[in-house]
């Protein structure tokens, strides 16, 4: 008999967790409750969250106590399924063709492992008449997401925020509070997400998009309150590798 139960992952998706009701169940004593963190990506059969109790047996009194806090406040872990979303990439920074061919093998790794239709990948001038015209093309196409690299996030003249308004859209938020990656920005085209990148490079390792886009294709949705609550856990360093998908 093992005095314990584990929770896996049935599916891909984003954890979440209710650290008020870890700390409450915690609390009453013999019960140990145990989560990843919440915000994670994890993959079918990964291991969520986990409950022991520290003896062979504890008074069934404790378990209802326990019981009653997740219906008073909700479950303790949740895990929301990755939607797969239609998705648009632009980029304007001019790459050598090694460089390109890197570029796109990181864009469909990452876009590939949440299960992704990506519609395109445009590489396109810096020019505000072609980045209309990859927007137009992507309001076309059905995007659901739009990823754009290469727009300066100090220069507010750049195409791809003016242009983003001319095709009926807005920028939401200029920036994240996470290391690397901190020029990260965030707007909408109609009913389209728009994430953006200030360089190709910013797909080809982990950084601010890698904690951002699990709730992207959770919630469908670019969302500022999202981006801004990862400060917590923003300074991202190699050791952190865990927290991130498996792309390859």
């Amino acid at each position: 008999m093992q005095s314990q139960a584990r929770i896996m992952a049935s599916q891909r998706g984003l954890v979440r967790v209710r650290g008020e009701v870890v700390d409450a169940i915690n609390s009453l004593g013999y019960i140990s409750v145990f989560t990843l963190m919440d915000g994670q990506a994890v993959a079918e059969g990964e291991e969520v969250a986990g409950c022991k109790v520290t003896p062979v047996a504890i008074p069934g009194e404790l378990i209802e106590r326990a019981e009653q806090l997740c219906r008073d406040h909700g479950p303790v872990v949740e895990l929301v399924r990755f939607r797969p979303l239609k998705t648009f990439v632009v980029a304007t920074e001019r790459l050598k063709p090694k460089a390109r061919g890197l570029f796109r093998d990181a864009v469909m790794a990452k876009l590939g492992w949440y299960g992704a239709e990506v519609l395109a990948v445009r590489e396109v001038p810096r020019t505000d008449e072609a980045v209309a015209a990859a927007y137009q093309e992507a309001l076309a196409s059905g995007a659901e997401l739009v990823l754009f690299a290469g727009a300066s996030a100090i220069d507010p003249l750049d195409p791809a925020y003016a242009e983003l308004s001319h095709a009926g859209g807005q920028v939401l938020q200029l920036g994240a509070p996470m290391h690397p990656g901190s020029m990260l920005w965030l707007g909408s085209l109609r009913a389209a997400a728009v994430v953006g990148v200030a360089s190709c490079a910013g797909f080809g390792r982990n950084s601010s998009l890698d904690l951002l886009l699990p709730f992207v294709f959770a919630y469908g949705r670019a969302d500022a309150s999202d981006l801004l609550r990862l400060g917590h856990g923003g300074l991202i360093e190699a050791a952190a590798g865990r927290r991130f998908p498996p792309y390859s």
